[in-house]
């Protein structure tokens, strides 16, 4: 709001650019006290040398027409920029706003599919991890089941090959030497025979009690060592079975187990790469999210603020409109009274009328007088030597011819009553402005540190926010440098790619040139490693139409370089003029030259272009490996800075908030403090002169008081007769 710029009234006005317009109705009643003040003025300085002071009315409100209708005129310009400066707001307005609505539901949509996106990459990434922990679990369930397996295969081969040592030694034993074999230990043997599979139980007990006989003497032996030896064979041919049957079980399940735990390292690995990737692209999106919500809230709340603004302006421009609309129609009302006004005294009869009218003056002369009364009264009261208007009206009622010494007295009672409250009053005010003294050096103190304070927080947040600001652009350049060196990179790539695919192409003619040159040799020198050309391939058109009798024709002659059949591709040839042939020498009998060391020469530079080929190949895969690398550095690097950006730039929007925050804080506390300064000087002003003079008004008061009690004594003790009064009064007229 501002103060109108005629009349002073404080007024709204929405924008600072609006034109000031003068209030509707007081402007002009301005104008014309004005005018009428300075018409005074000009009667009293003129009034003696003045012959027809009614043309001077006139000649002022002519000037007064002038005047209004040159601000009319100046006020219209205004107007009418005005009315652009609504209209043009107003479109902008409506256009930022449609924009902003279409931006809103734009990013909503982008916010939904980035959160569908990453609500579907969670789920991804959580089947990746169960998968990767599934194939862990499978892995140490097999490797369990493995670890049970191999010890089970372990003691039974242990058991195997200890059974078929023991018969390994005892059959050669009791086949060579019984009485040898009677004198050695036979438990393993019976612990052989005990365990032994497929053996009737007939043979493990006839074998039994044949080990069991050995402490009989040889005498009372009975030899049946041919049936014993046949039965441990049997043993012995069934245990080995049995261990290699299982040796190739171990075996087998050894290679299960190692294939099952192949397949389970490559899922897991599979696995891990997609956790990897899903949580990558999770951040991302993540980020994503943030950026798009951060900016729908930037768009939403300039959204709000354009609206808002709009019905402001809207509103704003009404009343302006309104209130113009007003003042033209004041200013042609006051025109219009003028002009009546300059028609009314421009009349002849009206202006000899003035000349013919002379001014009257009266003078009232009033004389009084008064006789004195209660002399000793009033020298009672001049005894308090008192300025005080109330002692004043006292002893001017006691000069009164007609007051009554009981008004008198009543008079002096309501004086001393209010003497006394004057000192209750000045008690407390004193009491009142000490306190106020205290509590506002107080609150100067709180200000001050309360200011230190601010102040302090103002200069950390200014630092912080120029730090983060240069933070943001670091990272912003780095962004930009590291999308240049991406872009530059690619483009080497892509060039170094393109040479690349030339040069092999060049290289492949070149071959194929060289072996079509070789072949061609070895049709002349070694017809047997001469290789024809693949004969023409009919189409099923053709082969139709040979079999009615038709003409193909012959197989067409190789086109390419040279007639080779080789296509140019990238390679260019160096076009030559071809000269006229010598003429043909005379020679006698032809003798073929050695090929063989052309043909060699050949092959070496065939074997040095495919070994050249073949490097150029690896440094094209080297290259493109790295390439790869590095854009994947790169894109990790620029999601980094990017996701360090929208960080650094919600510090920022946090820091500048504070910031905004601390300033109303110091603005206000610039307030309080010039309000308590304020405060302070009127509790100065009014507590000053109290605690200053304090005492010296209880004394004053107190002799009042005693002079009042003097005079209330003498007329209370007054001899009460009647008082006489005269008076005269003249009246002169002239």
């Amino acid at each position: 709001s501002r103060c109108c710029c005629i009349c002073g009234v404080r007024r709204h006005y929405t924008h600072p650019s609006s034109p000031l317009l003068p209030c509707p109705a007081t402007h002009p009643v301005m104008r014309v006290s004005v005018a009428f003040a300075q018409l005074a003025a000009a009667s009293t300085s003129h009034e003696a040398a003045a012959a027809n002071p009614i043309r001077r009315v006139v000649s002022l409100l002519q000037s007064m027409q002038v005047k209004i209708e040159a601000e009319g005129e100046k006020q219209d310009k205004l107007f009418a920029k005005f009315q652009c400066y609504c209209e043009s707001n107003t479109a902008k307005l409506a256009d930022s706003i449609t924009d902003a609505k279409a931006k809103i539901d734009s990013l909503g949509t982008d916010i939904e599919s980035s959160t569908q996106d990453r609500t579907q990459t969670v789920a991804d990434l959580a089947d990746a991890k169960e998968s990767r922990e599934s194939a862990n679990k499978a892995i140490e369930d097999a490797t369990r089941q493995r670890n049970k397996e191999n010890a089970e295969f372990e003691s039974t081969s242990t058991d195997l090959k200890t059974n078929i040592a023991a018969l390994d030694k005892a059959i050669p034993a009791i086949e060579n030497n019984m009485e040898a074999f009677m004198q050695t230990g036979t438990s393993a043997l019976l612990q052989a025979v005990r365990s032994a599979r497929d053996v009737s139980e007939y043979d493990r007990t006839t074998v039994q009690s044949f080990l069991q006989a050995r402490g009989q003497s040889a005498e009372g032996y009975t030899p049946q060592s041919g049936e014993i030896v046949g039965i441990l064979k049997q043993m012995q041919d069934t245990m080995k079975a049995d261990l290699k049957e299982a040796t190739t079980k171990e075996a087998e399940a050894l290679a299960d187990f190692n294939e099952l735990v192949a397949s389970q390292n490559k899922a897991i690995q599979a696995a891990t790469d997609a956790i990897e990737e899903k949580t990558e692209q999770s951040g991302s999106l993540a980020v994503q999210i943030v950026q798009l919500k951060n900016e729908k809230s930037d768009v939403a709340e300039q959204l709000e603020a354009d609206t808002g603004y709009s019905e402001q302006l809207g509103k704003d421009c009404e009343q302006q409109t309104k209130d113009y609309a007003a003042v033209k129609q004041t200013r042609a009302d006051e025109l219009l009274a003028i002009a009546d006004t300059v028609k009314i005294l421009n009349d002849d009869d009206v202006l000899d009328l003035f000349k013919k009218a002379l001014p009257a003056s009266s003078l009232l002369q009033v004389q009084t007088t008064q006789k004195e009364v209660a002399a000793q009264a009033l020298a009672a009261l001049k005894g308090a030597h008192s300025k005080r208007p109330g002692l004043d009206l006292i002893a001017l009622a006691l000069h009164g011819k007609k007051m009554s010494f009981d008004k008198v007295i009543e008079m002096i009672d309501g004086m001393v009553d209010a003497l006394k409250k004057e000192q209750v009053d000045d008690d407390s005010k004193k009491a009142y402005c000490a306190k106020e003294f205290d509590e506002t050096e107080d609150r100067f103190k709180d200000l001050a540190h309360e200011k230190e304070r601010l102040d302090q927080g103002h200069s950390n947040l200014d630092a912080a926010i120029k730090d983060t600001k240069e933070k943001i652009a670091a990272l912003e350049q780095g962004i930009k440098d590291l999308d240049k060196a991406v872009a530059e990179a690619t483009e080497n790539r892509k060039q170094e790619h393109d040479d690349y695919v030339s040069s092999t192409a060049q290289d492949q003619a070149a071959v194929q040139i060289l072996e079509f040159a070789k072949n061609r040799l070895q049709k002349f020198y070694n017809p047997k490693l001469y290789k024809e050309a693949p004969k023409r391939v009919l189409s099923e058109e053709e082969k139709m139409y040979s079999a009615y009798g038709g003409d193909i024709g012959t197989t067409p002659a190789p086109g390419g370089l040279a007639g080779t059949g080789v296509s140019a591709g990238f390679v260019q040839i160096k076009q030559h003029t071809v000269d006229a042939p010598p003429a043909a020498p005379q020679v006698g009998g032809y003798e073929k030259q050695k090929g063989g060391g052309v043909m060699g020469m050949i092959d070496r530079m065939i074997n040095d272009m495919k070994t050249e080929m073949n490097q150029h190949k690896l440094e094209e895969e080297d290259a493109q490996e790295d390439y790869e690398k590095m854009m994947q550095d790169s894109a990790e690097k620029r999601a980094a800075d990017s996701k360090a950006v929208s960080e650094n730039e919600s510090a920022l929007a946090e820091a500048q908030s504070d910031l905004a925050t601390n300033k109303d804080n110091r603005r206000a506390n610039s307030k309080n403090n010039a309000e308590t300064h304020g405060y302070n000087q009127d509790l100065h002003q009014a507590c000053d002169f109290l605690m200053d003079n304090y005492d010296t008004r209880k004394s004053a008061r107190t002799e009042e008081l005693e002079s009042l009690d003097k005079a209330k004594a003498v007329l209370s003790g007054a001899d009460l007769s009647l008082v006489q009064t005269k008076s005269s009064a003249k009246f002169l007229a002239a």
